[in-house]
C-alpha cells in the first residue's frame, strides 16, 4: 500500500503489514522501518494530513495518558526523521554500496603500491571459497606459513581451475622488515607492512573476492551456524561476543558456516557457508581455550586496527548446501549482565538486521521489501545478553530446539 499524500511524510513510501506491526520503506531513502502498533496509529494519522498536536490529543483520549500520547507521538516522528522518511528530513546514513568494504580501503593503498612485475613463486597455494577458486603465488616462505595458518583449510588440490589469481610479492625494507604486496590478476589491491600482518590482508582480499563474485542480496555482519532444519543467524556488531558464541556453538555441534559474514542470496533467501577461520582477538584467548586448547601454539596476526588476533580453523567446516534461516538471535555481551534470551517481534529483528547490513548488491525496490518481510515473517527472532559464553551456548540451543545436525 502507498501512504497517500500528507504535509509531513514523503511521498515514496509505502507499508507492508508484518503481524501486529507495519513496515514502512522508501525507496528513494533506501531506508526500512518497523513500527509497533502504537506507532502504527501515529502513521495512519500523518497520512490523513492530522497535525501532531491533534494526534496527541486523540490519542490521550481514546487509548493513553497525555504523557504517553505525546512519547508516542514523539518517537514515531523521530524516528521517522532519522529514516529520512519525512519531507523536510534525510536519513541519519544511507546503506552501504553495493559491493563490500573493499572498496572503501583499497584506493589509499593501491596508490603506494608498485605496479605488478613478474617473479618466479616459491610455492603455489589453490584455496576454494563460495564459488571461488584462487590460486595464490608465493614469492617467501614466511608468507606461506602465515597465510596458511588462516586460510590452509580452504586449500584443494591443483585440479580446480582458478577463477582469480592473487599474487604476494615481498621486498625486504630497510628497516629489516619484509613488506608484501598484493595483487590480484595483476592489479594492486593492498599490501602488509609487516611479515605479521599478511595473513589477515589476504584473507581480506579473499572473502572479498570471493563475495563481489556471489550472487547475494543483502551482505550482513553475522555469525551463522548451522541444524538440521536449517541455520542460526547471529548478527551483530563489533565486539558484541558473536565470534566467540559462534565458535562455542560450533563446538556443541552446530555446522560451522561463518562467524562474521551472512550472505542472504538473491534468489531464495537462503544462507551459503563462508567458512573463514575463526578469529580470535587477545582478549578472548583465555575465554576460548576452554574450546581450542592449542591456541595458544597458533601464529599470531597483527591487523590494521591495531589489534592482535589468532586464527582457529572451524572444527566441521565443510561446502554446506545453503541454509534457510529458522531463526535469527542478537547477542550482546555484558559482563555485568544475567544471561537472557527473549523473542523480539519480527518488525524489531527487520530494523535491527538492516543496522548490520554492509552492503546490496542491488538497490531495494518494493517486490524486493515484499519478498523481505514475507521472508523475516516466518523466523523466529531473539535478543540475547549474555555474560557467561556456556550459558548463552545454552539459551540459542533452547530455543532453536536443539536441532543439531545427527
Amino acid at each position: 500500500m502507498t501512504i497517500k499524500p500528507s504535509p509531513l511524510l514523503r511521498q515514496d513510501l509505502a507499508v507492508l503489514p508484518l503481524g501486529q506491526d507495519l513496515i514502512v520503506f522508501s525507496e528513494e531513502a533506501q531506508r526500512i522501518l518497523g513500527l509497533n502498533p502504537s506507532a502504527a496509529i501515529v502513521l495512519q494519522e500523518l497520512q490523513k494530513g492530522t497535525p501532531p498536536a491533534e494526534i496527541q490529543r486523540k490519542l490521550a483520549s481514546v487509548t493513553a495518558s497525555s504523557k504517553e500520547a505525546e512519547q508516542w507521538v514523539s518517537a514515531t516522528l523521530e524516528a521517522l526523521a532519522s529514516h529520512g522518511m519525512l519531507n523536510d528530513s534525510g536519513p541519519s546514513d544511507e546503506f552501504s554500496t553495493l559491493t563490500i568494504p573493499e572498496d572503501r580501503w583499497a584506493a589509499d593503498r593501491v596508490a603506494t603500491m608498485p605496479p605488478y612485475a613478474a617473479f618466479s613463486p616459491i610455492a603455489e597455494r589453490y584455496y576454494r571459497l563460495l564459488g571461488t577458486c584462487a590460486l595464490i603465488r608465493y614469492s617467501h616462505r614466511g608468507q606461506l606459513r602465515l597465510v596458511e595458518s588462516v586460510i590452509g583449510h580452504l586449500a584443494v588440490d591443483a585440479t580446480c581451475e582458478p577463477t582469480v589469481i592473487i599474487d604476494l610479492v615481498a621486498s625486504e625494507l630497510a628497516d629489516g622488515y619484509l613488506r608484501t604486496d598484493v595483487y590480484r590478476d595483476r592489479e594492486p589491491v593492498a599490501y602488509a607492512s609487516r611479515l605479521s600482518m599478511i595473513g589477515p590482508v589476504v584473507k581480506g582480499v579473499l572473502w572479498q573476492t570471493a563475495v563481489n563474485a556471489h550472487d547475494f542480496l543483502f551482505y550482513i555482519h553475522a555469525g551463522v551456524v548451522g541444524t538440521s532444519a536449517g541455520c542460526v543467524l547471529l548478527p551483530a556488531q563489533a565486539g558484541s561476543g558473536k565470534s566467540s558464541l559462534t565458535a562455542a556453538l560450533a563446538h556443541r555441534g552446530f555446522r560451522y558456516f561463518s562467524d562474521e559474514v551472512a550472505l542472504i542470496q538473491r534468489s531464495d533467501f537462503r544462507v551459503p557457508a563462508m567458512p573463514l577461520a575463526i578469529c580470535v582477538k587477545s582478549t578472548g584467548w583465555e575465554m576460548m581455550a576452554r574450546y581450542f586448547p592449542n591456541i595458544a601454539e597458533l601464529p599470531m596476526h597483527w591487523r590494521d586496527d591495531g589489534k592482535r588476533v589468532r586464527y582457529v580453523p572451524p572444527p566441521n567446516s565443510t561446502n554446506w548446501v545453503p541454509a534457510p534461516v529458522t531463526h535469527i538471535v542478537f547477542p550482546r555481551h555484558d559482563e555485568q549482565a544475567r544471561t537472557a534470551i527473549h523473542p523480539i517481534s519480527q518488525s524489531l529483528a527487520l530494523g535491527r538486521l538492516m543496522a548490520e547490513c554492509l552492503a546490496l548488491r542491488q538497490r531495494l525496490d518494493h517486490s524486493i521489501v515484499q519478498d523481505l518481510v514475507r521472508w523475516i515473517g516466518e523466523i523466529d527472532c531473539y535478543t540475547l545478553t549474555f555474560s557467561s559464553l556456556e550459558a548463552a551456548a545454552d539459551a540459542v540451543t533452547e530455543v532453536v530446539g536443539g536441532r543439531t545436525p545427527t
